[in-house]
């Protein structure tokens, strides 16, 4: 898309950056509850967001956290599985159906663990792994597991964000572009 900002990826050779990821990987998640509380309950299941409900919506964010999760893992060990487009178009369909109707509290809760995984993955996650490569569905290539992380667990929150915002009518702030 033309219209996406400019992508700011980050080493994440020292402490303080991976730190600098993980807060603003709280931010957006953040932002995305803002959004969240604007909408009416009695909305959370309509079709909004490009045919998906708040529901759907936030059962595939949740969804692709854990799938990269798994991902990233397996590429740590050596396993680098490609994924086709239209194989993952199938699946977000398919599970837009299935999420349509989920119960938004457990999303939020599975939304906060989530969190905690990943930070607790890029903590941990050893200065030589970084560079390993990992295939990213959306992307269709492989990308190293550094900008792998802020990818799939940043920018990919930050691009339904920004759809959210735009079907709401929010003015994004500063810091959720």
């Amino acid at each position: 898309m033309n219209d996406q900002p400019k992508r700011v990826y980050l080493y994440l050779d020292d402490v303080p950056e991976r730190q600098h990821l993980i807060d603003e990987i709280a931010k957006v998640r953040q932002d995305v509850l803002r959004v969240v509380e604007r909408v009416p309950e009695g909305d959370y299941y309509t079709p909004r967001y490009h045919g998906w409900s708040l529901a759907a919506m936030l059962g595939h964010l949740n969804l692709v956290d854990q799938l990269s999760i798994r991902l990233i893992q397996a590429a740590l060990l050596g396993f680098r599985p490609t994924v086709s487009l239209g194989m993952l178009n199938r699946s977000n369909d398919f599970m837009a159906r299935i999420y349509r109707k989920r119960l938004v509290r457990t999303s939020l809760h599975n939304m906060e663990r989530n969190q905690k995984r990943i930070a607790d993955l890029i903590h941990h996650l050893p200065v030589g792994k970084f560079s390993k490569s990992v295939f990213h569905p959306g992307q269709q290539q492989y990308i190293t597991i550094e900008r792998a992380l802020q990818d799939l667990f940043l920018y990919h929150w930050h691009d339904h964000l920004r759809t959210m915002h735009e079907v709401e009518g929010i003015q994004p702030s500063a810091r959720s572009e």
